[in-house]
């Protein structure tokens, strides 16, 4: 083997290796760096779920962040919610209403009733007033 052959071979191993890099790597960067924008502060792991799962809209983003400076929800389960259809800002209305009440939310009650469309404050107080039975 030739000293242009070894060369050869090396630019072809940087040249598919920066293709995969920008393939795989450059979605889950631009996330990470869209979410640093709005203040939410990512991991790779997290960033890589938002890339994978087309979440970098800036209603996600900003409503993520108030619902993780109020209550700590796993962020698939938001990814899920948002992609199904949800509202984030009702969503952070239902678990600021269920902590002034001293209640631990039910994220997934308070998921499903966003997703049919009802207002969560109203559904946080009738279910309060009827020993914290959810209704749809």
């Amino acid at each position: 083997m030739t000293i242009d052959q070894i060369l050869l071979i090396l630019a072809l191993i940087i040249i598919f290796g920066l293709i995969f890099g920008s393939v795989y790597f450059l979605p889950i960067l631009m996330t990470k760096l869209r979410s640093h924008q709005y203040g939410l502060k990512l991991d790779f792991r997290q960033s890589k779920i938002l890339a994978k799962n087309y979440c970098a809209h800036k209603d996600f983003l900003i409503g993520t962040r108030e619902i993780w400076e109020i209550y700590p929800v796993q962020l698939e389960r938001l990814v899920s919610y948002f992609n199904a259809g949800g509202n984030m800002n009702n969503l952070k209305i239902g678990i600021s209403e269920m902590l002034l009440k001293e209640k631990e939310p039910d994220i997934t009650m308070l998921t499903a009733l966003s997703l049919a469309k009802q207002d969560l404050k109203v559904a946080v107080e009738k279910a309060e007033k009827n020993n914290w039975k959810f209704t749809f």
